[in-house]
């Protein structure tokens, strides 16, 4: 997928951003790493690029290096954390989206077996800047149980977030027992475990794939709202 131009010149332009970000998880030191998107946020950055040219490409080149074996377990779960406490404080900076679909209802969870929880944590928080009510299930959901939740509130989407390759068959089980809901959630996968291959979600059951949070409002707008009249 091509970036456009502008989101392009906004991801260079936060570049020096995301490596003293990425130093400081690394470090690791939590004071720093919010001090250096405080200053970003005070120096005009978008709270929505800071997500998705920040703290997601971060957090992926942290899991590179443990995948590599250049970080032991320990970093990478200090990393996560702080990442975790940066993204509770900078959601309550996201504006309301503008392809908001307020009245609308997400669970959102992480894979069966996935223990990676941010993506399925940015996922969530861009939903709720939509007025999305979001039941944020968290990491490592029994699919049984994101089942029984989905029939019992009958969501609108059903949003699953999947990091590692070796969890895509179990986000097709879930996917396959969503389906036989009546009547069934529309069905959306994400993560890095699908390596931007769209064809590959699909395959696994999914109705929509997004790359980040904020493709997966713009698919969404186009699923349950349709095509603008032009």
């Amino acid at each position: 997928m091509s970036v456009p131009r502008a989101e392009q010149a906004a991801g260079d332009a936060l570049g020096p951003v995301l490596d003293a970000y990425l130093a400081a998880i690394l470090a690791p030191d939590g004071p720093r790493a919010w001090a250096t998107i405080r200053d970003a946020l005070a120096a005009g950055a978008d709270p929505r690029a800071l997500y998705l040219d920040v703290l997601a490409p971060a957090m992926v080149e942290v899991g590179r290096l443990w995948e590599t074996a250049r970080i032991g377990v320990a970093q990478e779960h200090l990393a996560t954390q702080i990442t975790q406490t940066v993204l509770a404080r900078l959601a309550p900076e996201l504006e309301e989206d503008p392809t908001a679909l307020p009245g609308r209802t997400a669970v959102v969870a992480g894979t069966p077996g996935e223990l990676h929880a941010i993506g399925a944590r940015m996922v969530a928080d861009f939903l709720e800047a939509a007025g999305w009510e979001v039941l944020f299930v968290g990491p490592d959901a029994p699919g049984a149980d994101i089942v029984d939740l989905a029939a019992r509130r009958r969501p609108d989407v059903v949003a699953l977030s999947t990091a590692l390759a070796a969890n895509v068959l179990a986000a097709g089980r879930v996917f396959a027992a969503l389906r036989r809901l009546q009547p069934p959630p529309l069905i959306a996968a994400g993560g890095r475990a699908y390596d931007g291959d769209r064809a590959r979600a699909l395959v696994a059951g999914a109705d929509i794939y997004a790359a980040d949070p904020s493709l997966l409002l713009a698919e969404l707008a186009l699923a349950l709202d349709g095509p603008s009249a032009p």
